[in-house]
């Protein structure tokens, strides 16, 4: 049998590992509401068996170490859902910003309603006498102000997702500089683990703070977690390492090659061949910051063009038919609102070319005496391949036979556009264009600009309603220039063989379809992450009433080793105070 003082030390540890799992609760109990804390048991061992002649006893028990109650394969799980999570509420917040300026639900709000008193302004003209009445002027001053506000609704929304890109662009470089923060934390937070868990002990509050960084990474981006066997671990964005043990690797951000406004990310060293290391930025398939790529490089881009089209459309077709037809007042001289980079170039050359194209065509202008009699019809001929923005205004200032001062004349004017003017007391107008050469240069349209950004009202026919095109011929009581503009509504002016009412209906339900979709996806991401958390808890989180419990078995673990002792004691005095003390 066992020693009596080996007795004496089973008691012993019974009453260290009892007030251990004391210790340890309480612990639990004041980090309840602790974020991040998971609770903690003390692990106790058998302690080592004391073999004798008479069989092996057993000496008590060893706390081998304090554990932490936690679950790893179901907290990764769970960053992978709030990185998922942080994505998809990332895009549902920017498309929530685009959907308010395309709100077809409220009166004078959506750009839907702009164009449609648009194409109606112009449909009232077309059916008014073509004089200078006051009825036809206030309906060609709501002609011009109805699409110089529909210019301004294109102009605004374009402005706004602009905005919306933008800042995606600015949260993406502040993201950047956040995951530099946590992961030069997490590299700390390993060398600390390591030094305290290479003497045999568990760095449980160390690992806590670290798994919130984790927390805070994950949602930031998509990441994966590899714990090596010193307790370190190594964290990859899209098999690039952000932090490696105590190491860890910054990200950079920079203007993306071609773009003058957005940023790529960039990792590693720099190097003569990537001077501002690799280009990773694609690598960010999640988080917040991949949802603000998505929203920057795709969803809202795809918005842009989609809303440019849509402009360009109607500038393109409107300017078409105006620009051939004729107003109450005729030309005596105008200038382009659009021109070339280089006037010496063909237009088929991107230097020589203009915002749209030009085919091989004639482009005829009509000219009048003070009478407004057709004194000669002016054909010119142009070919985008050959000719040059200063060949074209040689051919129209040859066209009368007189390029020193005849009735017509051409010059190059500001931004290599193209001025053209007539002799005092002629006129001109210009009857056709099969070429594209007018609606392409900004020449007697009635939009000005390109696209989305600069559409407006040409400053030629808001200074002057008079120069309105509502009129082919020129006739009396002839308006239909006005009726084919206002036909246009109708007209299936889009390759996808749809018009511009439907194609703008497209586009809005394309915003619709992707906000639902992203709040369908957030909702259930939600609820994952919801779900998962709440099983987490369960496990890691502290309960009072289980610990309460628990110290009051400890307790009572306590109270009998306590008494064990005495008993042991007694023993022990017996031995020493009461033998040998017969015939005293």
């Amino acid at each position: 049998m066992g020693n009596i003082l080996g007795i004496l030390g089973t008691g012993v540890s019974g009453l260290f590992a009892a007030q251990a799992q004391i210790d340890v609760a309480g612990n639990n109990i004041t980090n309840v509401n602790t974020e991040g804390y998971s609770r903690q048991r003390v692990s106790l061992v058998t302690s080592s068996s004391q073999v004798t002649q008479y069989g092996v006893f057993g000496r008590g028990v060893t706390i081998e170490n304090i554990v932490q109650i936690y679950d790893s394969v179901l907290a990764n799980t769970i960053r992978n859902e709030t990185s998922d999570l942080a994505y998809y509420t990332t895009t549902q917040d920017a498309l929530t910003n685009i959907e308010i300026y395309f709100n077809e639900l409220e009166d004078g709000s959506g750009l839907g309603e702009a164009m449609s008193e648009y194409f109606a302004a112009w449909s009232d003209l077309a059916n008014t006498a073509t004089d200078q009445s006051d009825e036809a002027l206030i309906k060609k001053q709501t002609v011009v102000e109805k699409a110089d506000l529909l210019a301004e609704k294109i102009r605004a929304s374009y402005t706004a997702m602009e905005q919306v890109k933008q800042q995606s662009n600015n949260n993406v470089k502040d993201y950047v500089s956040e995951i530099n923060t946590i992961s030069q934390n997490i590299s700390y937070l390993n060398s600390q683990i390591a030094m305290v868990e290479a003497t045999g002990q568990m760095a449980n509050d160390l690992r806590d703070k670290r798994e919130i960084l984790l927390n805070d990474l994950s949602e930031l981006t998509n990441v994966s977690v590899v714990e090596r066997t010193s307790g370190q671990i190594a964290v990859y964005v899209g098999g690039n390492a952000l932090v490696d043990e105590g190491a860890y690797y910054q990200l950079r951000t920079a203007q993306t090659s071609g773009s003058d406004t957005d940023f790529s990310i960039f990792w590693g060293t720099p190097s003569s061949v990537d001077k501002l290391g690799v280009d990773v930025t694609e690598s960010f398939s999640s988080g917040k910051i991949g949802g603000e790529l998505t929203i920057r490089d795709s969803v809202v881009q795809s918005y842009m063009d989609s809303l440019n089209d849509l402009a360009a459309t109607l500038i393109v077709k409107t300017n078409e038919l105006h620009s051939v037809g004729q107003g109450s007042d005729k030309l005596t001289q105008i200038t382009s609102s659009s021109g070339v980079k280089n006037a010496s170039y063909p237009l088929s050359d991107p230097a020589g070319a203009l915002p749209s194209a030009v085919t091989a065509g004639v482009m005829r202008i009509t000219i009048y005496d003070s009478d407004g009699k057709v004194v000669d019809n002016l054909d010119i001929e142009i070919d985008p391949k050959v000719d040059t923005m200063n060949s074209i205004i040689s051919k129209i200032s040859y066209a009368d036979g007189n390029p020193n001062g005849g009735i017509i004349q051409a010059s190059l004017s500001q931004n290599n556009t193209i001025k053209i003017y007539s002799e005092s007391g002629y006129s001109f107008s210009f009857a056709e264009d099969t070429s594209g050469f007018l609606t392409a240069s900004g020449t007697y349209g009635f939009f000005s600009g390109e696209n989305a950004s600069n559409i407006g009202v040409s400053s030629l026919i808001k200074e002057n309603i008079s120069y309105l095109a509502t009129s082919k011929s020129g006739a009396v009581g002839d308006n239909q220039n006005a009726k084919a503009i206002a036909d246009l509504k109708g007209s299936k002016v889009f390759s996808q063989n749809v018009t511009l009412d439907e194609y703008y209906a497209l586009f809005v339900g394309k915003i619709a379809t992707d906000k639902s979709t992203a709040d369908t996806y957030a909702t259930t991401k939600l609820h994952l992450v919801t779900e998962y958390s709440k099983k987490l808890e369960s496990i890691k989180g502290v309960s009072l009433d289980e610990e309460m419990a628990e110290i009051i078995r400890f307790q009572r673990a306590y109270e009998a080793s306590a008494r064990f002792i005495n008993v042991v004691d007694e023993m022990i005095d017996k031995i020493v105070n009461g033998l040998g003390t017969g015939g005293r």
